[in-house]
């Protein structure tokens, strides 16, 4: 069986190394058109803060130990086309443009940054966070840089303020919406903006950057309120599926672009695959096709495909959008839905907030954690958590991954055996104290 994988980071070389375990009598080949495979992208904010100091310790695996598994790795191959018909596809290298026929075709092209198209984008002291390379040249701006503008508070934005002022930079954040981090619902956005602000970020909210300029100290970033000079601007305002080459392929995406995929991680083509951030998961919790990007989902759709094509059962059902973050001393954490995303959800819901400490009291390093819990109304399962607060918040979200995952109610979970310890919880963790104040 011939197998072609069309894009080689996190879905494609996930797949691609099962499939040399399972498999190893197919014909792998990875199509990847940069210089880089297998490499942790959401590690490049902790190489730019210093936190990391080796570039290297975020490739995974290179190219020379996959071809060693058996795994066709070509570098600089652009995918161009995809007739399904015939099973081949069009991919563009320095000789010109080929043809390639395959087998099954999995696409796992990921996203792309987008970059509101202003004048100035392509400025000098204008990044992106996606790759190696724009990493390696953000940190070596950064030497020359006091004041940075980060234009979006989304995950990435966010994560980068805690690289920049790691370096002591003047951070400004400049967000088109009316709050940060809008995956929270909106009373955790309001404190984290809050926390940003007491911290020393020049949080701009409901601005919209409009046009860059050169300018003698840098760069001016101008907006509809106002500018801001600065040496440095990073765009993150969210990613894109990279997807363009499938316009004419007869191939299903949802209106920004994602693949729509099955519980298989088949399309709509005959014996056409797609993982990872170019496709769409179907949410546990509520049934319905979301756009998730996420690398754990990325990581798990490509290790199932590659089993799922070795003949066994498998599926993946279990996308909640569970994700975590640290912005300098706040962790947060989210998994299943919020309020905000309740109509999405066919039942009704209610919710409960709490704040309690993170473990006790009398240990040093005491802080607060809060809590927000959504449930079903009638059965009280357990459908969303939200967390936010000091070290030892974010993992305990993991909890109620599994609580949500096996539909277990708030009575159930508020009565589980945690592990405690007064360096790490209370006797009642912050987590009971949330599911038991669930009335029944």
């Amino acid at each position: 069986m011939k197998i072609i994988i069309i894009g080689g980071v996190a879905a494609g070389m996930s797949a691609a190394a099962k499939l040399s375990r399972e498999m190893p009598e197919a014909q792998v080949i990875v199509f990847e058109k940069t210089q880089e495979v297998s490499y942790a992208g959401c590690g490049l904010p902790y190489y730019v803060s210093g936190e990391n100091d080796d570039i290297n310790k975020l490739r995974i695996r290179t190219v020379d130990q996959f071809k060693k598994s058996g795994i066709d790795v070509r570098l600089g191959h652009n995918v161009i086309g995809l007739d399904a018909v015939n099973k081949t596809i069009d991919v563009e290298n320095e000789a010109g443009v080929i043809q390639e026929s395959y087998d099954r075709l999995i696409i796992t092209t990921g996203a792309s940054p987008i970059v509101p198209p202003i004048a100035g984008k392509d400025l000098p002291g204008v990044f992106v966070l996606k790759s190696l390379d724009d990493a390696l040249q953000m940190r070596s701006a950064l030497e020359k840089a006091t004041s940075i503008v980060i234009v979006g508070g989304g995950y990435i934005g966010l994560e980068l303020v805690e690289a920049f002022v790691h370096q002591n930079k003047k951070v400004t954040v400049i967000e088109r919406l009316d709050r940060v981090l809008t995956v929270f619902d909106r009373e955790f956005s309001e404190q984290v903006a809050d926390y940003l602000r007491t911290s020393g970020v020049d949080l701009r909210l409901e601005e919209t950057v409009t046009e860059i300029q050169e300018d003698k100290d840098g760069l001016l970033v101008i907006t509809d309120k106002g500018s801001k000079v600065a040496q440095l601007v990073v765009f993150a305002v969210g990613v894109r599926p990279s997807t363009a080459f499938l316009k004419d392929s007869g191939i299903k995406m949802v209106g920004n672009g994602a693949i729509i995929i099955d519980d298989q991680m088949r399309t709509n083509l005959p014996d056409v695959y797609a993982a990872g951030d170019c496709a769409t998961v179907n949410h546990r919790v509520t049934g319905k096709v979301k756009y998730i990007p996420l690398a754990t989902n990325a990581n798990k759709q490509g290790k199932l495909i590659a089993e799922i094509f070795a003949g066994k059962d498998k599926s993946y059902t279990q996308a909640l959008g569970s994700a975590m973050i640290k912005i300098l001393d706040l962790e947060l954490a989210k998994t299943g839905i919020g309020e905000s995303e309740a109509t999405d959800y066919d039942g009704e819901i209610e919710s409960v907030t709490i704040t309690a400490g993170n473990h006790a009291h009398y240990y040093p390093g005491h802080g607060k954690v809060t809590i927000k819990l959504v449930v079903d109304k009638h059965s009280k399962v357990i459908l969303g958590a939200q967390l936010m607060g000091a070290v030892g918040t974010a993992l305990r979200v993991n909890p109620f991954v599994v609580a949500i995952s096996t539909k277990m109610t708030a009575s159930e979970f508020g009565g589980l055996d945690f592990g405690y310890a007064p360096p790490f919880a209370s006797t009642w963790d912050v987590m009971h104290i949330a599911a038991n104040a669930v009335k029944e």
